[in-house]
């Protein structure tokens, strides 16, 4: 239990206890505590909610809380987005939505910004620059912070998580400039540094992996599909590296607004009808439990072609059983064939 404090106003009144030079005498001496220095950074621990178009209930209950006294109108005209934000495309009906609530509100919360170069650089509140500017407004509120540039880097990604319709592959790269600039060294770490679950960060970064013909698709359209999708697109690419343009072309079936879970379908399609069209159809080899091997005939019934599915399989391994087999059959050639090697062809 805490102690109250000792009033002593009444014994310096009285003379029994002097008072310091200088100091208020209705302040209690004991009890009280300094209020601590504000910090010049404030880099949070973990991800403030989002403050622009929360769309939860709860969300839509709150009113906008009062600037804090240290916020003050900046010019718009001043205001630059900064290099540091992930958001890759602003979907103009969410600014308008967006500005009708500021429109009735008369006002918006107080961005965030630092000073770099003589203009404004956004830490936050990148979608209500754009309402504000879409309703003709010259000033907004905001806190001016003093940052440097990493401390910006680590705010500015932080304060995006949680931020209406940013897409799974720009939360990729979010987390990949995280570890690239060594804000986190793993993917666990990524996970509880964004406040995000490890399945999410894994499938995320995994879609910085898929053909770079399918990342420019991202790169234009950063919602065309999220990271379940993703692994599956990843995984049409592992059993079907020699089909990658049918993949290619089920991915922009999704960028003409062909739904994600008809993707799989299409391309297993395409490629059975690629097999029946080149006269043969791949062979599938699994454990009973995994795929294994694919195999296929070349169109001139002259070579096949083997597909190894397994990673981390002895390659070397098995080409020296896949010799020792050719050479068995080489042997039980009949003798009648022609003498290629002796006919001068080698």
């Amino acid at each position: 239990m805490s102690r109250a404090p000792i009033k002593v106003s009444g014994l310096v009144a009285s003379g029994k206890v002097a008072a310091r030079e200088g100091e208020d005498q209705r302040k209690p001496l004991v009890g009280a505590r300094p209020a601590a220095a504000p910090s010049v950074v404030e880099l949070p621990s973990r991800v403030e909610p989002a403050q622009e178009g929360e769309s939860s209930a709860a969300s839509n209950e709150k009113r906008p809380a009062p600037p804090r006294e240290d916020a003050h109108k900046i010019p718009i005209a001043q205001i630059v987005d900064s290099p540091f934000q992930p958001r890759l495309k602003y979907d103009p009906e969410e600014i308008d939505r967006l500005a009708e609530t500021m429109d009735t509100a008369a006002h918006a919360d107080p961005i965030k910004v630092r000073m770099v170069n003589g203009k404004y650089e956004l830490i936050s509140g990148h979608r209500r620059i754009r309402a504000a500017r879409s309703l003709g407004w010259s000033e907004i509120d905001a806190y001016v912070e003093e940052l440097t540039n990493r401390e910006a880097q680590a705010k500015t990604l932080l304060l995006a998580v949680g931020s209406v319709g940013l897409a799974d592959y720009e939360y990729a790269l979010m987390f990949a400039t995280a570890l690239k600039e060594g804000l986190c060294k793993t993917q666990r770490e990524v996970a509880s540094y964004f406040g995000q679950g490890t399945v999410k960060v894994s499938g995320c970064l995994d879609m910085l992996k898929l053909p770079a013909k399918i990342i420019r698709m991202l790169d234009a359209k950063p919602d065309l599909f999220g990271y379940q999708t993703g692994a599956v697109i990843k995984k049409l690419c592992s059993d079907y590296p020699d089909n990658l343009a049918d993949i290619e072309r089920g991915v922009q079936r999704l960028m003409e607004g062909a739904a994600q879970n008809s993707l799989k379908s299409w391309v297993l399609q395409a490629i059975k009808g690629q097999a029946e069209r080149d006269g043969s159809e791949p062979n599938l080899i699994t454990n009973g439990r995994r795929l294994i091997f694919t195999t296929k005939i070349s169109a001139d019934k002259r070579s096949v072609v083997v597909n190894c599915k397994v990673p981390d399989l002895d390659i070397a391994a098995f080409e020296k059983h896949l010799q020792a087999w050719l050479e068995l059959q080489a042997k039980e050639v009949s003798s009648s064939a022609p003498d290629e090697i002796g006919s001068g062809t080698l």
